[in-house]
């Protein structure tokens, strides 16, 4: 008895092959752009016990290239780099292009806004929010009676 449908002809078995091929090319792109489908400069943000620090790759900018404003519990990034072509030159290639990003994140908890500092090194923007004081884990002392 046959048990596939290119068991009756060997050129189906062909077609399977490539239609499976063909699957595989098509669903790994897809689930390496769900992993990595981002509008903007990449970003992490890590927790400690007293502060969040936010790191975004920002290749390129200078200080005066990047705003960054809070607005109750979001933090908004916001950043352009501009085209760098001297005044008078003539380009060749152009493989940089001008581009403008916004980046917003909602943060877990409430944050000192007087507190954060932001520093620009290597590319690499490094945001530090310490928590506000209301949001700091208080120790509460039990007594006997």
């Amino acid at each position: 008895m046959l048990t596939r449908w290119y068991d009756v002809y060997p050129a189906f078995a062909a077609f399977d092959r490539l239609m499976r091929e063909m699957e595989q090319a098509m669903r790994l792109p897809v689930e390496m752009a769900g992993a990595q489908m981002v509008s903007g400069p990449r970003a992490n943000l890590y927790e400690s016990k007293d502060k969040l620090v936010l790191q975004m790759e920002v290749p390129g900018l200078k200080e005066d290239d990047i705003d960054i404003s809070l607005v109750k519990n979001v933090l908004t990034v916001s950043g352009e780099r501009r085209d760098d072509a001297p005044e008078g030159y003539s380009v060749h290639r152009k493989e940089r292009a001008a581009y403008r990003f916004t980046r917003s994140f909602e943060l877990p908890y409430r944050v000192n806004p007087s507190g954060i500092e932001a520093v620009l090194h290597d590319g690499v923007l490094t945001v530090e929010m310490p928590r506000h004081p209301e949001e700091q884990a208080r120790v509460i002392k039990v007594k006997a009676r």
